[in-house]
């Protein structure tokens, strides 16, 4: 090693090979490398410096570091005063945000900020690469590729994998200012193969989160509907906003626009769909119309969280036929509440819009408004505890029903331990006010104003038990309940606007008002029964379990919310869960009936997985008595499965069948089939088929084919394109 720093030959460097070297050192520059303090180091087997002309050669495994900057080649030759160097040979660079690059012959000056390349791959952090004969890149500004070739997938091109599509093109530019890539003359190439010829195309590079543009098309053939292309284009209005258009083409049909906006603050949401179109309708051949979808939450002050949402369409149909929208009720509202230590309030607001074909305004619930405030505190004894609530409603257009209603309610409970029982009670005074306005004429409740209240007291027990067996313990509980509801029955004079869909089941048979609402309350007094039990079992796995009665000591019967209301005994309440194994569960609930065990209602659901296949069943029956003018019981099976295929395809499916009166009736399929490009990542391709047996009006049963195609970098929006 001479004085100056420099290295001649590999003499005693045999044993390490290493001759670092610093180029600031080496040359005593002055010149810009000096100026912005970026040292340039190297390694080599051997060296070669002229003093005279500032240059030095390097062969034998050369690299060249810079600030995160390093180049690896076989020969390497640095020119200190144009400060310039050309690398030769398997030349191999890997800049400092991750970008590799390989080619046979590389020149880099300005501190390794400008590179010319012969034979260039370039490969980018996210996995997409540029093939080129020629290249000129100017770190930080641009890039020139041509003729060239660009691919998102993520393939080992240096191995000679073939990308799943790539676009050739007679030149490229990628702007790293605009953060965009153009191509001029290009041919795109899908699974190798030729697929379209454009003259220019443009598009954002990765690093670009949203960027307007065409997304995604997608092309649906429909029995009803025809062939309908949809082409969507995403619009960008700043950081926290944007806009999408999609148009569709229907074959046979008309046109129809959707628009979305979405827009973040840094307490409000607010995301708008509007749908617009000249379509066919049971009215006319074509009419137009219009829907709204709009969305705005928002919190005030600390705690009061605020959300409105408009729903509402001028026809009632047209969503459910076009396949914007299956609902067949919209429902307006907006909603304040506030959650804070032990109070809760609520205001709201609320129209709904039915949309099947016997739906007219006067059976379309207004609430104008509902308010809600309900508080816990401590009672008089550590255990004790005491709830008001107070709420009032304004209701018009309920099935030809306009009244308002005040309600408070007073309540306390208390729970004891006393040797193994553990006891308790609840003792609760709701008193309501009703001023009716109208009824439908068939109505026995009467007009005008007037009041009701209701004391009611419980008293249960439970008894929590442990049984030892093996290696397995289960734990069971009876639990025992009496229940005394005071005051008139006035079930024939209140409407009953919050109860009419009342089923005695698990989860209500131990209320003190299993009815829940103000409207229905039966006096009485009833004795409610059940026993729940949990194991685990080294067979069955997890089991747990309840059967529950409930028995009606005084009172009358509640008339037209159950099937046999005219027994004393409630159906049994029962359910039964078992869960072998972190995949596979099974759950059933139901209600038989008391006098002769007929199912009354049941539900049931198995799910598994198996490898990379899940699949779930689903059964749910109920007995015609709920149903007015039902000849039979009503009978329902859904069965769903998803499915992780090879190279990065999946399926789904999900099936609906009617099995009531005995028949199979298919209502509604859906099937997917779906390819993420595999382990390449750069396309999308999904298909999509469904058929839905829904009639009404202008509804008729459709069966659809949809097929989306997905470039990456050509159109597309992720889960997390947009945020605060």
């Amino acid at each position: 090693m001479s004085d100056g720093g420099f290295c001649f030959g590999v003499g005693m460097l045999t044993l390490s090979r290493i001759c670092c070297l610093s180029i600031l050192l080496l040359f005593s520059l002055t010149a810009s490398a000096l100026a912005a303090d970026r040292p340039i180091s190297f390694e080599a087997d051997q060296v070669t410096v002229n003093k005279d002309t500032g240059k030095m050669l390097a062969t034998g495994n050369v690299v060249l570091r810079q600030t995160g900057t390093e180049l690896i080649a076989d020969e390497v030759t640095y020119d200190q005063k144009l400060d310039k160097a050309v690398a030769r040979g398997n030349v191999f660079m890997i800049s400092e945000d991750g970008t590799e690059r390989r080619a046979d012959f590389m020149t880099l000056d300005t501190e390794f900020t400008h590179i010319v390349a012969e034979n260039l791959r370039t490969r980018f952090k996210d996995g997409s690469f540029f093939v080129a004969d020629e290249s000129d890149t100017i770190t930080g500004d641009r890039s020139i590729f041509s003729p060239s070739r660009f691919s998102p997938c993520n393939c080992d091109v240096e191995a000679g994998e073939k990308p799943s599509w790539d676009v050739r093109a007679s030149s490229s530019i990628h702007n790293e200012k605009t953060q965009t890539i153009t191509h001029r003359n290009v041919r795109m190439h899908v699974l190798n193969l030729p697929l379209l010829y454009l003259p220019y195309l443009a598009h954002p590079d990765w690093t670009v989160r949203r960027r307007s543009g065409f997304l995604a098309p997608s092309l649906a053939i429909n029995s009803d509907l025809g062939i309908t292309p949809a082409v969507p284009y995403f619009k960008v209005i700043d950081d926290t906003s944007d806009l999408r258009f999609t148009t569709y083409k229907y074959q046979y049909r008309g046109v129809a626009l959707r628009s979305d906006f979405r827009k973040r603050w840094d307490d409000a949401d607010l995301d708008v769909t509007v749908l617009n179109g000249n379509v066919s309708t049971y009215k006319r051949e074509r009419e137009n119309v219009a829907a709204i979808d709009a969305t705005f939450k928002t919190t005030i002050g600390a705690d009061w969280d605020i959300s409105a949402r408009i729903k509402r369409a001028s026809q009632d149909t047209f969503m459910r036929r076009y396949k914007f929208d299956s609902a067949t009720t919209l429902k307006s509202s907006l909603t304040a509440e506030r959650l804070k230590n032990n109070r809760y309030y609520m205001v709201k607001a609320s129209d709904l819009q039915g949309l099947n074909s016997g739906d007219t305004p006067e059976i379309e619930p207004v609430i104008l408004p509902s308010v809600f405030y309900e508080k816990y505190q401590g009672g008089w004894t550590p255990e004790q505890k005491i709830r008001t609530e107070i709420s009032a409603i304004q209701l018009d257009n309920d099935e030809g029903y306009d009244l308002a209603r005040w309600s408070g309610v007073a309540e306390i409970s208390e729970q004891n331990i006393v040797g193994a029982f553990v006891n308790s009670y609840k003792a609760n005074a709701t008193a309501s006010f009703y001023s009716l306005h109208t009824k439908p004429d068939s109505a026995t409740t009467k007009l005008g104003d007037f009041g009701q209240i209701n004391p009611s007291l419980s008293l249960a027990t439970r008894l929590p038990l442990s049984v030892t067996i093996g290696k397995n313990t289960t734990i069971f509980e009876p639990k025992a309940q009496v229940v005394w509801v005071g005051g008139t029955d006035r079930t024939q004079e209140i409407p009953n606007r919050d109860a009419s869909d009342y089923r005695i089941d698990e989860a209500n048979l131990f209320l003190l008002n299993r009815y829940q609402g103000k409207d229905y309350v039966l006096p009485g007094t009833r004795a409610d029964l059940g026993v729940s039990g949990v194991t685990n079992d080294r067979t069955f796995g997890k089991l747990t379990g309840f059967i529950g009665l409930s028995r009606r000591i005084s009172g009358k019967p509640s008339a037209g919310l159950a099937p046999e209301q005219g027994d004393i005994y409630s159906d049994y309440v029962a359910s039964l869960s078992i869960i072998p194994s972190e995949k596979i569960s099974a759950n059933w609930s139901g209600r038989m009936s008391s006098h002769d065990f007929t199912l009354n209602e049941s539900k049931t659901d198995i799910s598994t997985v198996l490898g990379d296949l899940s699949v779930s069943f689903e059964h749910n029956q109920l007995a015609k008595a709920y149903f007015a003018d039902s000849t039979d019981d009503r009978e329902e099976v859904v069965l769903r499965a998803n499915v992780l295929l090879s190279q990065g395809w999946s399926a789904s499916a999900n099936q609906n069948w009617d099995l009531s009166a005995g028949k199979e009736n298919r209502q509604k399929t859906n099937a997917s089939l779906i390819w993420n490009g595999g382990i390449q990542d750069c396309v999308t391709l999904r298909i999509d088929y469904s058929r839905d047996a829904t009639k009404d009006r202008d509804v008729s049963r459709s069966d659809e084919i949809k097929f989306t195609f997905g470039f990456k970098y050509l159109g597309a929006i992720g889960k997390d394109a947009f945020g605060k």
